[in-house]
């Protein structure tokens, strides 16, 4: 089952424009730019993309692969934006601690190399009494797991729960504006241009290519645990694709 992403971004817009799913095929396939015109006082337009989740390569290597591919086109749209200012990981409370763990370290160690604020919103918390009382039970396990993040929000994205809702939209903004960065970090990402790949293809890439693929495919497999073949194939994606 989902993250409930889709309905955090509907949260935070404070209406419905991401559409959302409560059955176990993903409603995310790919990735989606939305734009929230005056999200905060100031007037700014805020750019937010809702992603695809990335399941634990080990359990689905080709279903890993595929959200690689999503993953790598998403960060060059990201840097052709001008960059990333904030990462919110969206998880559902009960999610599987190794995909937590995976997700965790490709992004914020491997692809952004701590670079960019991470910050964490739990979803589905809406039969807790008191939300944050679940950050109280949990977060040391989180911790435990090495996922250390900057801030976090403990959410319902449910508006029947009118009195939560309002509590929940006015944590993620607050999480927004206090981890958000003012200059957004590009990841370096571009498009393989023709000549580059002219000569990839008859087995002579730049140094550059080749030196940042390699590594890309010692993080993966050091930091994210993937086994060598599915590392150098998602290093390749995410160095030429």
């Amino acid at each position: 089952m989902g993250a409930g992403k889709s309905s955090l971004i509907n949260l935070i817009a404070d209406r419905d424009i991401a559409k959302t799913g409560s059955n176990l095929k993903r409603c995310t396939l790919t990735w989606t730019k939305y734009v929230v015109p005056k999200l905060f006082e100031d007037g700014m337009q805020h750019n937010v993309f809702d992603t695809m989740g990335i399941e634990n390569p080990e359990l689905e290597p080709y279903e890993y692969h595929r959200s690689i591919k999503n993953a790598s086109r998403l960060l060059r749209e990201l840097d052709a934006c001008g960059g990333t200012s904030l990462l919110v990981y969206c998880v559902q409370k009960g999610r599987d601690s190794g995909a937590l763990r995976s997700n965790y370290r490709l992004f914020c160690e491997v692809l952004y190399q701590r670079r960019v604020p991470v910050v964490m919103v739990v979803t589905g918390l809406e039969d807790e009494d008191v939300m944050e009382k679940w950050w109280e039970r949990y977060h040391r396990s989180l911790e435990a797991s090495q996922i250390i993040v900057e801030g976090h929000a403990c959410v319902t994205t449910l508006k029947n729960e009118k009195v939560k809702y309002e509590l929940s939209r006015e944590a993620v903004l607050r999480l927004i504006r206090q981890y958000a960065i003012g200059t957004p970090v590009s990841g370096g990402w571009k498009k393989e241009g023709t000549i580059s790949a002219f000569m990839r293809r008859f087995g002579r890439p730049s140094p550059e290519d080749k030196k940042l693929q390699n590594k890309l495919q010692n993080d993966l497999e050091g930091r994210c645990g993937m086994k060598m073949e599915l590392a150098s194939k998602a290093a390749k994606t995410f160095v030429y694709m």
